[in-house]
């Protein structure tokens, strides 16, 4: 077996394989003298055209042209004469070299020999080249290929100077979005749900937010001459560490759930509050673990999540709230049936219309709750302004203050007073499950009125028709599975045990139309004739509902 080629050998074959073929013509006393060599396996072979071409450039007369082809073919390295120089005395060739103003660059331009004079070597052109003082960033392989394939006449660059490197200064890593622009994601279908823009970022407490990445030197350059060439030097990085965050070996932390905020001067903090202008397509739906204080208006059917307090500075319309904290409005809540506010604290509103509201804690109303939902585990307090409850379903776990209950055209206005807890968390679920399929049937009878309005305009395509088909089987669907919920729900109003403290007191005035429910069996109904002055409804000691009146001396 053969023994393994080492590496050096196979370097040695790979030079030998891609070496170019060479030729050199020389003056020898008068006769002009041609050298050619063979090329490697893979290298470049001698063409007739370069070797006519220095024959005529060197000057050579009475060369016969069809001997040249026979040298090249045979390409053996032997000197054979192939004609006579011209008169003149012989010149060898020589190299002109400049450097450019900054010292950077340098090039140089062969000279041909004439009359026969001899090629500059190798050696020659290097000793000229330091000779001049270039010592820095010289190219090799330019000048082995000047001396072995030399192009005359042609500048040629053969040493370039070494750049400095300017050092990359310290930064900061920024972990959270800290530009105030939209996150615009499609879906599957690639459409772009605008409501969820997520404009507005928050973080957890521990949470990385950023570090501080270290500088990296730079490196000084050289002239071609040598001549040193400072870098630009790296420089720190400072930040400003700002509330709510915590500095550990180079990175800042929360200390809290907030928003995470870069400020123009560095300043990086996290804020418990944050205080939006308006809620709309500019920030899409918003959720947030701090306090939200929006100052204008929340546009419909966007959304406002936090573990956190929501104030909002005007008005609610078909917006959907939900707090941990307490939510404070302070216009009124127009929902137009489809809004819904739930908080695990209070909620205080200056009047509901048509709105859906949920509180662990109170619900406090100045003006009016008007054809609306409300449910409290413990108090439900209208009064301060109106202080009115005309229709809806009115749902507190202690007490229920106001002062008037119903209105003067009999609205029916249904309220149920010391609900256990537990109960109230069923009943807040089913009337959770109520506004969801509210929400999808109205979206379901919508479209399906617009087809119909089309259909009376037009034929209808195909799939449209079949569209049709689909909603009012939806259509029938929702609002079968609406009419059970319903029912469940007013089931339950009316199944339970109450709180033996629990009362409603109403300050001015009952209408008719006012159901009342303490439970099992346990309901009180307004007169044809409308209660005035103050009334407290209760169970007694014998467990029926009593209403215990304070007439006033006008009506007595």
């Amino acid at each position: 077996m053969p023994p393994s080629e080492s590496y050096s050998d196979r370097i040695l074959q790979d030079l030998e394989a891609n070496e170019n073929g060479f030729f050199q013509i020389e003056n020898k006393t008068g006769k002009a003298y041609l050298r050619v060599t063979k090329a490697g396996a893979k290298g470049a072979k001698v063409e007739l055209k370069d070797v006519i071409s220095r024959i005529k450039l060197f000057g050579v007369e009475n060369y016969d042209q069809d001997q040249i082809k026979r040298i090249i073919a045979i390409a053996d390295g032997r000197e054979t004469e192939i004609g006579n120089w011209s008169k003149g005395t012989p010149e060898d060739s020589y190299v002109d070299i400049s450097i450019s103003e900054d010292q950077m660059q340098a090039t140089l331009i062969l000279h041909p020999p004439k009359h026969g004079g001899a090629l500059l070597t190798e050696h020659q052109l290097r000793e000229k080249i330091a000779n001049i003082g270039i010592s820095v960033g010289i190219i090799d392989a330019v000048i082995v290929n000047c001396i072995r394939n030399p192009e005359f006449l042609t500048p040629t660059i053969f040493a370039k100077g070494i750049p400095p490197i300017a050092g990359r200064d310290g930064e900061i890593q920024i972990y959270f979005r800290s530009e105030n622009k939209p996150h615009l994601e499609e879906d599957e279908h690639g459409r772009i749900d605008y409501k969820n823009i997520s404009m507005i970022q928050s973080v957890k407490p521990d949470v990385l937010l950023a570090e501080k990445i270290p500088p990296k030197p730079g490196q000084d350059g050289r002239t071609i001459t040598s001549d040193l060439l400072p870098c630009q030097k790296e420089r720190e990085v400072s930040w400003v560490v700002g509330i709510n965050v915590i500095e550990k070996e180079g990175k800042l932390y929360s200390r809290i759930a907030g928003r995470p905020v870069l400020e123009r001067n560095g300043e990086i903090r996290v804020d418990e509050v944050i205080s939006l202008e308006a809620v709309d397509y500019s920030t899409g739906n918003v959720d947030f673990p701090g306090t939200i204080i929006v100052e204008h208006k929340i546009g419909d059917g966007f959304s406002l999540t936090t573990n956190g307090s929501i104030i909002i500075n005007s008005s609610v319309g078909k917006a959907f709230l939900k707090a941990k904290g307490d939510i404070v409005i302070s216009g009124g809540f127009m929902g137009r049936g489809e809004g819904y506010i739930e908080s695990e604290g209070n909620i205080y509103a200056k009047f509901v219309e048509q709105g859906k509201l949920t509180a662990s804690g109170s619900i406090f109303i100045e003006e009016a709750s008007m054809h609306s939902d409300l449910s409290a585990k413990d108090l439900i307090q209208v009064s301060g302004g109106r202080g009115e409850i005309i229709g809806g379903t009115i749902i507190a776990g202690n007490t229920i203050v106001c002062e008037k209950l119903g209105a003067i055209v009999e609205t029916k206005t249904k309220v149920a007073i010391g609900t256990p807890p537990e109960l109230l968390e069923e009943l807040n679920r089913m009337r959770h499950e109520l506004v969801e399929k509210e929400v999808t049937l109205r979206k379901v009878q919508l479209t399906l009125q617009k087809l119909s309005e089309q259909a009376s305009k037009r034929e209808l395509k195909t799939e449209e028709k079949d569209m049709i088909g689909k909603l009012k089987d939806a259509n029938d669907k929702y609002t079968s599975l609406l009419e059970t919920i319903q029912k469940q729900f007013d089931t339950a109003l009316g199944s339970y045990e109450p709180s033996k403290t629990a009362y409603v007191e109403v300050r001015r005035e009952i209408f008719p139309g006012v159901e009342v429910s303490f439970g099992v069996g346990k309901i009180y109904r307004s007169t044809l004739n409308s209660v005035v002055g103050k009334t407290v409804l209760q169970l007694g000691i014998d467990g029926n509902v009593h209403a215990e009146r304070n007439i006033p001396a006008s009506e007595r």
